[in-house]
């Protein structure tokens, strides 16, 4: 029925004004969360609908609409709330959404290879759901052209879902050439006119630059750095862009990316589980960026360098799955505050991770809940010199990781991996653990070192492995003399300075837990210390101010640099040739082409009494990180080497070829004799 009425004058400007109020009211009721509109009479979501020719796949489900090339494999469009395609459309169509990965021939230069299919095939298709399959097959034919792995490309749409699932199978048959993985990734460049508001965390979103920015800007010692010079937002001139300063550690990368204004629209990369990401939950890796870029990283020498085992050597076979991973979108009104979007894809993050693993893949690669097992335990710690008892390991770290040495895990890039956290009492239950053989790692917040537990752990299908009480004892010779740090792994407790006026991000600042991500701050070791290198005396001097992030070579002018010996000076009373071996607990969060050496009251002693020899490539400097990989190492410290009285403890970083180059330390802490009542020092 319609009813036409007759207004004067002001009866039909009252009219216009209802009419604007419930046309704001619908779309403020059109969000991610209220998509009534996509629903049939029956109140049921829209079914899943596959589009098909020669050269694309489309997938829609009234809410999204996914275009894909095939046989390739590649996404090139996604259709959503009126945004025919929320990908760049000014690049190829074979650079939007992709998957790649960096390879080489042992000895050869590095090759990307974007994975693309040969053949494609319908999965599944009904109404609740469409599963796609992209494959590419190698053989000996290939030679280097492309990298020796077999790829099945999965996507899938479900009905109701506001986005589109991700995953892949790689695989390598027994006997294929050897070759390095350094990096295996999903892509996806947004288009650049919309999406300029970027949300990695709670604490880390902002407006950012354009490429032609960064292409405009002025370039800094680190390739991936820029100074913003001339920006089209006039706001940003004068600050740095750098995507490792958007850097997230595996176990709180769940969900990053990005918002555009006109319309007000979400788009996220969504990881529900760490368990097929490499080298544990303390790794770190690229999130969004300038692009704007959006990233799922599953492997990468980022903060680890080639000390993570990319290598596949002797012909032996390997399979893996990558993902499910979620690309999520959603909507609001334009009456309403756009960061809500963040909160909605953190809620979104919420249901993708209680759901997993997840029933709906069809590859039999991918097992559910049913064909996985379950280990529980406590872990104590065992340390006579804290407790007379065994301590609980509260909150401690625990997982199950491929077999290996202790703390093998944090180089691991192979295998599924398998982490929590657990209680105040140590109690953890890991649940979803893929069938296999593993080693349980853990380490404790607070106490030193890596804990392994030796007996090697089968999970079958439905296993529930109770392992029972747990005791680590940590490293430990004698009782504690003095300390500096706290052994968490990471540098974060000592002095972090400001960074140069003129080379600030202005989102770290006043921000204390991300100062550390500015960049520049390597060289601001040679402003503090121009002449002479830094002394800590142990009961006088406060690592969290006197005690530098990072030791650096120092800054000599003409792109020079000079070795640096860092001090730490103590008194000790009652020694003698018959009172036993001391300990120096040293334990570093990062190394980056270093080389440590020690001295014990005598800095010119041709032979250092102990070195590390060259370690580290995990450039967590450059990048802005407050770690990288960690080492642990226990230094014998026989008694002829102190005197009663002063003593001091030189630390010598002896290379100097790059300003990159350094250590981090988490943890050192001296040690006495076993047994002889020597109380602290502290």
């Amino acid at each position: 029925m319609i009813l036409f009425v007759k207004m004067d004058k002001g009866g039909a400007s009252l009219l216009r004004w209802l009419t604007l109020l419930i046309w704001f009211f619908f779309m403020a009721k059109l969000t991610a969360a209220s998509r009534e509109v996509f629903q049939n009479e029956n109140g049921k979501f829209l079914g899943v609908r596959l589009h098909k020719n020669h050269h694309q796949m489309v997938m829609d489900n009234g809410l999204v609409q996914v275009t894909l090339s095939s046989p390739g494999g590649d996404i090139t469009g996604i259709q959503y709330n009126g945004i025919h395609n929320v990908l760049e459309t000014k690049n190829r169509e074979g650079n939007r959404g992709y998957w790649d990965v960096v390879w080489n021939v042992p000895g050869n230069h590095i090759a990307y290879d974007r994975l693309k299919g040969t053949d494609f095939n319908v999965i599944m298709e009904d109404e609740d759901q469409v599963e796609l399959s992209f494959k590419k097959t190698w053989n000996f034919t290939n030679g280097n052209s492309s990298a020796p792995l077999n790829v099945d490309k999965r996507y899938i749409m479900r009905r109701g879902s506001s986005g589109v699932y991700l995953y892949a199978i790689l695989e390598r048959l027994e006997g294929w050439p050897d070759m390095d993985m350094d990096q295996i990734r999903i892509v996806f460049k947004l288009q650049n006119d919309k999406f300029h508001f970027m949300a990695i965390s709670d604490d880390r979103q902002r407006i950012m630059p354009t490429p032609r920015d960064r292409l405009d800007a002025q370039r800094l010692a680190y390739p991936e750095a820029v100074l913003l010079t001339n920006p089209a937002n006039t706001l940003l001139r004068g600050e740095v862009d750098d995507k490792y300063q958007y850097s997230c550690e595996n176990k709180d990368n769940r969900v990053h990316g990005w918002i555009s204004e006109n319309p007000p629209v979400g788009f996220w990369m969504i990881t529900p589980s760490d368990e097929f990401r490499a080298g544990g939950p303390l790794k770190q890796d690229l999130t969004s960026h300038v692009g704007p870029t959006t990233l799922s990283m599953f492997t990468s020498t980022h903060y680890s360098g080639k000390d993570l085992n990319t290598k596949y050597r002797n012909g032996k076979p390997w399979k893996k799955v990558l993902g499910p991973v979620f690309v999520y979108l959603n909507s609001i009104s334009s009456l309403e505050d756009p960061t809500t979007l963040w909160e909605d894809a953190k809620d979104q993050m919420s249901i993708e991770v209680n759901s997993w693993p997840y029933d709906f893949p069809q590859s039999e690669d991918f097992p559910s809940s049913n064909r996985r097992g379950t280990v529980s335990g406590q872990l104590l710690v065992g340390d006579k010199y804290i407790s007379d008892n065994p301590m609980w390991a509260s909150y401690a770290y625990v997982g199950l990781a491929a077999p290996g040495g202790v703390g093998s895990w944090q180089r691991e890039a192979k295998g599924y991996q398998f982490w929590v956290q657990a209680d105040e009492e140590g109690r953890f239950l890991i649940e979803n653990i893929r069938a296999g053989h593993y080693n349980l790692y853990a380490w404790v917040p607070g106490i030193v070192g890596d804990c392994r537990y030796d007996v090697l752990i089968y999970i079958q299908p439905g296993s529930d492995v109770k392992l029972g009480v747990l005791v680590y004892e940590p490293p430990r010779n004698g009782p504690t003399l003095w300390e500096i740090g706290i052994p968490d792994r990471t540098a974060a407790e000592f002095f972090v300075p400001d960074t140069y006026p003129t080379l600030v991000n202005k989102l770290f600042i006043n921000q204390s837990t991300h100062k550390f991500r500015q960049y520049g701050l390597w060289e601001r070791y040679s402003d503090l210390y121009p002449k002479h290198d830094l002394t800590y005396t142990i009961g006088i001097s406060n690592y969290h101010q006197d005690w530098f992030f990072v030791q650096v070579p120092r800054k000599m002018g003409n792109h020079t640099y000079q070795a640096t010996t860092w001090q730490i000076k103590f008194e000790i009373e009652n020694v003698t040739p018959s009172t036993g071996n001391y300990t120096l607990q040293l334990a570093l969060a990062s190394a980056s082409a270093s080389e440590l050496q020690v001295r014990f009251n005598d800095r010119r002693a041709n032979r250092p009494h102990f070195t590390t020899r060259l370690i580290g490539r995990d450039n967590a400097i450059a990048r802005h990180g407050i770690y990288g990989l960690y080492w642990f190492y226990s230094i014998n410290v026989p008694s002829h080497l102190l005197r009663n009285g002063n003593n001091t403890v030189y630390l010598t970083q002896s290379r100097s070829k790059s300003p990159f180059g350094g250590i981090m330390y988490d943890y050192i802490r001296l040690e006495g004799p076993p047994d002889t009542g020597l109380i602290s020092l502290q």
